[in-house]
């Protein structure tokens, strides 16, 4: 199943909300695609879409952002053949926010009926490629210590090398990857 990414628009509200529902019927939040970390604000928080939405623009235009916030850009993750969403991916534009050199530059959230097929390590080689479009040299992307899915598709793309550090009463393995250079 090939895969393609875009940013979210004004018409996604039935696959974005379809996408929370899912999340919410086994009782997770959303933990891309709203960029929460930059907002302290989750999906399940607004309104409407409409509101989550303006909010996301304003983070990708970086309109207005107030201190410890960065420009943020919020994608979806679709199938070539028939548009299912199958994650939502964040693409954070620098680490100057609070504990960014943590958390990273990349957010992905796959749907739960989509995980443990294979998708994260194609979303992270589609998160490289966008990922360039803003300067960015080296990426970063970190998972927590318990994330073994995250941490093995990571490490296909990242290598094996990392550091742990201890953020909000857990530990975060926290991966480096320049671009343009091969390994």
């Amino acid at each position: 199943m090939e895969l393609y990414v875009r940013p979210v628009t004004i018409f996604d509200k039935n696959i974005v909300t379809d996408f929370a529902q899912e999340h919410y019927a086994v009782n997770e939040k959303i933990e891309a695609g709203d960029c929460s970390l930059i907002l302290g604000k989750s999906y399940d928080e607004y309104e409407d879409f409409y509101d989550w939405l303006k909010e996301e623009e304003k983070l990708d235009q970086e309109e207005k952002l107030k201190k410890g916030q960065i420009g943020c850009t919020t994608y979806l993750v679709l199938t070539k053949e028939e548009d299912n969403l199958i994650a939502l991916l964040d693409i954070r534009h620098s680490l100057e926010f609070p504990h960014g050199e943590v958390y990273g530059h990349i957010g992905i959230d796959i749907r739960p009926t989509e995980r443990n097929k294979g998708h994260y390590k194609e979303i992270l080689k589609l998160a490289l490629n966008t990922i360039k479009e803003y300067g960015i040299k080296k990426v970063v992307i970190a998972c927590e210590y318990s994330n073994i899915p995250s941490k093995r598709g990571i490490e296909h793309i990242f290598g094996k090398e990392y550091q742990t550090i201890p953020v909000e009463g857990t530990y975060y393995l926290v991966y480096e990857k320049e671009l343009g250079k091969k390994e």
